[in-house]
């Protein structure tokens, strides 16, 4: 079985904090990262998938402080790039030459291959740029990235794929936030894209995403979409995922409950954590 840890928008280097969907509590880095290096130790995991957004903007400084945070972990961590560590025309080049150890292969887009599934890293890009977000929220791949993910996406279809890329797939659905629309929804381009993706791949059983701060699972057709509320803002919540060659399960983690403080959670937004539903699943295969 492999275990692995999926958390997001960590936000390193915010001052003062900006977007947020619960209360940001950068100051208790810190202490969120020594209960989840705790969590870690307990539960035997494997290895760290972050979603993007580890700092606030594109600097040596903040590459290396936060390199240096998530390195203390204990396992490897692997980080999708999200817009906000993508802030200077050269940022890939930044994160490459001051934290390569999160990029397995020197490059940006990549795989994790497991015994019992098989995890598929690519970042989206942000309007007309690569690697580079100024202001525009529209998403897309280019076409390396499609062929990437095609070439990786048909070996070993012998076992359950997973795709990260920082972008949501879907907005949160009215049952979930209440609302009368959907919430966060993302450009309809990138949502047909990996929609597509997932039909011609039907062992693609699970897309993570991030962005929105928001819990979110959605099942399309057997494949999970799926965001991350951000690990900073409280309750600190992460993702625990077991995965098999028949089965794969995901929970939802407060490290809150580990902590001194978790004050300041906004109970008139309590569609970011979300239903039970939107907070884990469990897929069986046949």
């Amino acid at each position: 079985m492999t275990k692995f840890i999926y958390l997001s928008d960590s936000h390193c280097g915010a001052n003062p904090p900006g977007y947020q969907q619960q209360r940001a509590c950068h100051n208790l880095l810190p202490e969120i990262m020594g209960a989840l290096q705790k969590y870690i130790v307990e539960e035997k995991i494997d290895f760290v998938l972050h979603g993007g957004d580890l700092i606030d903007f594109t600097s040596e400084e903040n590459i290396v402080a936060g390199a240096r945070l998530f390195g203390a972990l204990g396992v490897p961590v692997y980080l999708c790039l999200g817009n906000h560590d993508l802030t200077m025309p050269d940022a890939l080049q930044q994160w490459l030459q001051f934290a390569p150890q999160f990029f397995p292969g020197g490059k940006p887009e990549f795989s994790i291959s497991q015994e019992d599934c098989a995890i598929h890293i690519v970042p989206n890009h942000w309007g007309d740029y690569a690697y580079y977000w100024k202001v525009d929220q529209r998403m897309s791949f280019d076409a390396a990235q499609l062929d990437f993910l095609e070439t990786a996406l048909s070996a070993n279809s012998d076992r359950p794929h997973l795709l990260l890329t920082h972008g949501p797939i879907y907005g949160l659905p009215p049952q979930q936030t209440g609302f009368d629309e959907y919430y966060h929804t993302p450009n309809e381009e990138f949502t047909k894209t990996v929609s597509d993706i997932a039909a011609r791949h039907p062992h693609l059983r699970c897309v993570l995403g991030a962005h929105n701060h928001l819990n979110m699972c959605v099942e399309r057709n057997q494949t999970h979409f799926v965001t991350t509320s951000a690990l900073v803002e409280t309750p600190f919540e992460i993702k625990l995922f077991e995965a098999t060659r028949e089965a794969i399960s995901m929970s939802t983690i407060t490290l809150g409950n580990r902590m001194n403080e978790i004050s300041g959670y906004d109970f008139n937004k309590t569609f970011v954590q979300g239903r039970a539903i939107d907070r884990g699943f469990i897929w069986h295969s046949g």
